[in-house]
This record gives structure tokens, sequence and C-alpha cells, in this order.
């Protein structure tokens, strides 16, 4: 393992424990390996006051990040751009990344980045951990966008190595560019482009989606709660939700089965008054629901 300057490190280890527990600090992850636990792994990071860009290295295995990452570091976002196809996993989401795609992900949401294991190559992947609140429509669209711009990948992918590369010096160059702004702008702005395209009811689907997300403990959160907040009638909220694929009531279980799962997974609140503070009446309802949702009992953790 080698290490630079306090603004900025090159790291070199071999993915053993000590390895692993390096990466929670840097990654607030694991980075687990597939299959030989002697490959080598490189990380190359650089900070720009609470910012910081890393540029990983790696054979086939998956970076895990748990959820609640953002009680820890504050409101953040993270940019991930793949040099090689890899698999992430977002709740019960999974999209393909290839390279030319980028993902944003809202730093309080969970996920598995899957490094392929075919043939054993080796991975890269950029990773900006940015000091700011993602832009809203994170927060509204399950906490992850998969962007499809090849243009934006490779900005962001440069001013990352270029951030990286210039962190050992004394006055870097990225110090004084407000990159970090810029890839923001730039990730918002193709959302509300994206938006701007996209058919009306999906993006009111996005919004009731996002509102029930939010309203996850309310006593009352259903058809005639939701129908009130957006101005329309119930028989529009059902058609606009059935006509996306989707059914309101699984869309308030989803909801309310992972609140209460971020809530186990942190500790510290009796069974009870969690499974009523998250809308359900009986107790029995919500063990079926979470054993299904998650494959083992509340109580497993």
């Amino acid at each position: 393992m080698r290490e630079s300057s306090a603004c900025g490190s090159i790291l070199c280890a071999r993915l053993d424990e000590h390895f692993r527990r390096l990466c929670q600090p840097l990654l607030d992850s694991s980075l687990d390996p597939l299959g030989d636990r002697s490959a080598p792994a490189d990380l190359r990071f650089g900070f720009i006051g609470r910012h910081r860009a890393i540029h990983i290295r790696s054979g086939p295995g998956a970076i895990r990040r748990p959820a609640g990452g953002a009680a820890r570091l504050g409101d953040h976002f993270l940019i991930l751009v793949p040099g090689s196809a890899c698999l992430l996993i977002t709740g019960q989401q999974r999209r393909i990344l290839v390279p030319g795609m980028v993902a944003a992900i809202d730093g309080d949401q969970g996920f598995e980045l899957q490094l392929g294991g075919a043939g054993g190559e080796s991975h890269v992947v950029d990773w900006l951990h940015i000091a700011a609140p993602g832009p809203p429509e994170l927060r509204r669209m399950a906490g992850c966008i998969a962007l499809t711009s090849g243009m934006l990948a490779r900005y962001v992918s440069k001013h990352a190595r270029l951030i990286v590369q210039e962190a050992g010096t004394d006055e870097p160059l990225a110090a004084r560019m407000p990159i970090f702004d810029y890839i923001r702008r730039a990730i918002r702005d193709y959302v509300q482009q994206a938006d701007a395209a996209e058919p009306e009811g999906l993006r009111l689907l996005r919004r009731i989606r996002s509102f029930i997300e939010g309203h996850v403990r309310h006593p009352h959160l259903g058809a005639d709660l939701i129908a009130r907040e957006f101005g329309i009638s119930k028989r529009k909220l059902y058609a606009v939700v059935s006509d996306n694929g989707a059914s309101l009531h699984d869309m308030i279980m989803e909801a309310r089965l992972e609140a209460a799962h971020r809530v186990i997974e942190a500790g510290g609140q009796k069974m009870a008054s969690l499974i009523r503070d998250h809308g359900f009446t009986n107790a029995s309802t919500f063990y079926r629901n979470y054993k299904r949702r998650f494959g083992r009992t509340p109580r497993a953790g």
C-alpha cells in the first residue's frame, strides 16, 4: 500500500480483509472479490474540500454500499462511470451499465455494483462523491438514474481523472475549477431535458411514487390522500398507475417495507412501534410481506 499527501493518495493492495476494511472510509462501501482473493486492486483518489474523485481498477467482484450513507457523510450524491459492462442493483431495480453510461445515485440509496467475471478481466470505474444535495430528480426516481449520454460520461471521467492526477500537487489545477458544481448542473440539465420528452402520465407517476416514499408514515396513505394531493380523481389516479404497468397497492407496500427495512438495519426501535409507525395495522401482514420482499424475517438481521 502506498500513500502520498493528505490532499490525494494512491492506494494499491491485495483484496484481503485489510483491503476491504480500507474501502469503508474511502467509498463507504465494501469491495468483495470474485474468485482469486490475491488479485491486486488499485484505487487512486483526490479530494477538493468535502468532494472526492476516485478511480478504481479491480478484477471481478462486487462493490456494495449500504443504505443510509447520508447519516454519516451528510447530504451527497454519487456519480459512477464504468469503463466496462457491469450490473447496478438498487432495491428491486437492475440496470446494465456499459461504457458511455452514467449512474447518478442519491447518497442515502444502498446499491450493489457487480463487476463481471468473464475472462477475469480488469474493470475500471470512475466514482465521484459530490458533497451537496442531489438534484431533486434523484429522490423522485427512487434514488438512482441511469443516463445514456456518452458525452456526459466522457466529461465526468475526464475531470475525475484530472482531479486524481492533480491532487498531490501543491496547487491542484482542479482546485481552481468548480468542477463538481458543473457536473451537478450537467446531471440536472440532462434529466430536465429527458423529462421534457417524457409522456405526461409517466411524469405524474414518478411524482406520485415520490409522494408515497415521502409519506410512508402517514396513517391514511392511500388513494384518497394521493388523489387530493395531486388534484385528480381516484379513477384517473388508478388509470395513471395501471397504464404504466404498476399497482398503487404494491407501490405503497414496497415503499413502506423499504422504509421499515432501513430502520431495522439501523437498529434502535422496538418492532411493535416500527410496524405501527410504517402504516401496518396487522403485524402478521408486515412479517409476511417483509419476508417475501427481503427473503428473511425482520428479526433475522
